[in-house]
């Protein structure tokens, strides 16, 4: 149910602070407070340019103040993928000339671009905003930035190059065919052990976007004809064909990193909580910040670095999501040079101590910084932690503001998206869909469990949003 939606790679939130107590966080570094603090100094420049492709939504704002706070220019560029996407409603010339200025150079002229904009400036490294600009942005890294390469590898952004790689590696992988015809795709689900359940998505793509679970041929050839006919990735280098893959059982988590110079470190730990919502199998309900407690998470990090290597991942961040199935971590996708997506900077700092946007900043600016940075989160969390994303299960216009609900105790920000009257609503049915954001924070993480338990409730209720569905809205 994606009619007329435009794909998008990230979202800007209008968040409300939420006026309460927060009791104290305490764990293995004592008492401490949630204090909001005020904007670093600037510092003076320091002749270092960090490249940032696709500066969208709230990470865009992020590593622009950072950057400042550090004397490093941020010079924000623009995939051809993405500035294409920008382009296509704008009727004003002036405003798609200047979106085609700030695109990155042409492959072969990265060199002359750089000596003509950033002459005397040492490039350091380039991150991206978007799952349309990595193939990009590793481009310009590798041309500019050589003694940083990651080298260029498509089997990081295409999902089942992804898991074949790992299974030339010895690495657990899932059961998968590319097909290009439905003929194709019976042969390999009759492979598959009855009943019939099968995970049908894009070779490329983020967001969830046309993520589907078949359990009878007739929903299967319906929905590998869609992804036949669609395009969903707006990079247009993409391979064709839909992905059959065998039904992980297990929960889904999801391990971020930073690595410097083939070094990772695990920064944060998540649990997904996921299930059934308008008729879509796979919405995200919440991500949970999760301690490595013991062996079972230590060993989902050591799969997670592996991949890491196997794809050859040197510099950056990663996002790489797992499940936990019986026979061990199994990959779902691994997003390298991408970030959670979300805006998980305030949970990661409370719970965990620090997050992933500063941990990058200073694997390219800090060394000494890095080198104190332990290689994994602790075995007891700070405090506890949920990034709620909310779900509408009606569509149409908001006939109300969408306020806060009363009583959650763990609720510190929400960011419902719609929230004025007036705004169109549309069913959430993945990422790209959801209805904003409820961030949980306590001490007690009964409580933050509660609140969240509520804040579903509410969703599948249809009482988060009032909606006046007899309008229509497109969603």
């Amino acid at each position: 149910p994606q009619r007329g939606r435009r794909i998008s790679t990230s979202r800007t939130s209008r968040t409300r602070p939420i006026r309460c107590t927060l009791p104290l966080c305490t764990g293995t570094r004592g008492p401490m407070l949630c204090l909001l603090l005020a904007p670093a100094a600037l510092a003076a420049p320091t002749g270092a340019a960090l490249i940032y492709c696709d500066p969208v939504g709230y990470e865009g704002r992020y590593f622009r103040e950072a950057c400042e706070a550090r004397g490093v220019l941020l010079v924000r560029l623009w995939s051809t993928p993405y500035a294409a996407m920008l382009s296509e409603d704008l009727e004003d010339a002036e405003e798609r000339a200047a979106i085609q200025r700030g695109c990155a150079p042409a492959a072969g002229e990265e060199a002359a671009w750089a000596e003509s904009a950033l002459s005397g400036m040492a490039i350091t490294g380039v991150l991206c905003g978007s799952d349309a600009g990595l193939a990009t942005a590793e481009r310009l890294q590798h041309a500019l930035v050589p003694a940083r390469t990651n080298g260029l590898v498509p089997a990081r952004r295409d999902k089942y190059l992804m898991h074949e790689a790992l299974r030339t590696a010895g690495l657990a992988a899932a059961r998968q065919s590319v097909v290009r015809s439905w003929e194709e795709a019976r042969s390999f689900l009759s492979t598959l052990p009855p009943p019939l359940r099968v995970v049908l998505k894009p070779r490329r793509g983020h967001a969830g976007l046309r993520v589907g679970l078949a359990s009878s041929e007739p929903q299967a050839r319906h929905m590998v004809e869609t992804l036949l006919a669609e395009r969903v990735s707006l990079d247009t280098e993409a391979e064709g064909g839909a992905l059959c893959q065998e039904v992980l059982e297990g929960e889904e988590w999801v391990v971020d990193t930073v690595s410097r110079a083939g070094e990772h470190k695990c920064v944060a730990l998540w649990r997904y909580g996921k299930g059934e919502a308008n008729g879509a199998p796979f919405v995200n309900f919440y991500d949970e910040l999760r301690p490595c407690a013991g062996e079972g998470e230590e060993r989902l990090v050591r799969y997670a670095l592996a991949v890491l290597d196997t794809l050859g991942w040197r510099w950056g961040p990663a996002h790489i999501e797992v499940k936990q199935t019986s026979r061990g971590p199994v990959l779902v996708e691994v997003n390298a040079g991408r970030f959670n997506g979300v805006d998980f900077g305030l949970l990661a700092d409370v719970c965990v101590g620090h997050n992933a946007y500063d941990v990058t900043l200073d694997a390219y600016f800090d060394q000494a910084a890095w080198a104190a940075l332990p290689a994994l989160p602790p075995r007891a969390l700070r405090g506890a932690g949920r990034l709620v994303k909310l779900v509408a299960s009606e569509e149409g216009v908001l006939r109300a503001a969408a306020l806060p609900p009363a009583g959650l105790e763990s609720l510190v920000r929400w960011g419902p998206e719609p929230s004025e009257p007036g705004e169109p609503v549309a069913l959430t049915v993945d990422n790209n869909s959801c209805a904003g954001y409820a961030w949980l924070l306590h001490a007690d993480e009964a409580v933050v469990a509660a609140d969240c338990a509520a804040l579903h409730e509410l969703q599948a209720a249809g009482r988060l949003f009032d909606v006046d569905s007899a309008s229509g809205a497109e969603s």
